[in-house]
């Protein structure tokens, strides 16, 4: 039970953590930079004959992104790149915080201008990411509290 008490505890105050640093000056700068990111994406991957250049671009910025430790460390065991965080009980996953939402749904929007995509295009992996992200975005923030909200996939890009 004191276990399970400090893990709740260090979950929380991640969560703080996380929502504080969404709120700064510098975030916003960030925010900005990377929904610009996605509309060039966007851009130059519905020009006739440049989605098969764009498809490995996106892929390399949404995955390397998304294995930041500011994401990683709510990902199950299995799936995490960084161990500096310890894990919850039975190394499950913790939910996202709201403030990751907008960032999990410029992939949605990025994947929307695509959505007759082949396997040979490429966007599978990003489609896989994309629902994997969502689901863990749809968890319960706290063991028996409230959620942290859910997405659409092809939520709105407002900042988060």
């Amino acid at each position: 039970a004191d276990a399970e008490a400090g893990e709740c505890r260090l979950y929380l105050a991640l969560l703080a953590a996380v929502e504080a640093g969404s709120q700064g000056e510098a975030y916003a700068r960030l925010w900005a930079s990377f929904r610009h990111i996605t509309d060039e994406l966007v851009f130059y991957g519905t020009k006739a004959q440049t989605t098969h250049f764009v498809s490995p671009l996106a892929s390399l910025c949404y995955k390397v992104l998304f294995r930041h430790e500011v994401f990683d460390a709510f990902r199950s065991a299995t799936a995490r790149q960084h161990r500096r965080l310890p894990l919850l009980a039975a190394g499950e996953a913790r939910p996202f915080p709201t403030a990751h939402l907008g960032w999990f749904k410029q992939l949605s929007y990025f994947l929307m201008h695509f959505p007759d995509a082949d396997a040979q295009s490429g966007m599978d992996p990003l489609r896989k990411l994309e629902r994997a992200l969502i689901a863990g975005a749809q968890h319960p923030a706290v063991p028996g509290g409230r959620g942290t909200g859910r997405i659409s996939p092809r939520g709105a890009t407002s900042l988060p």
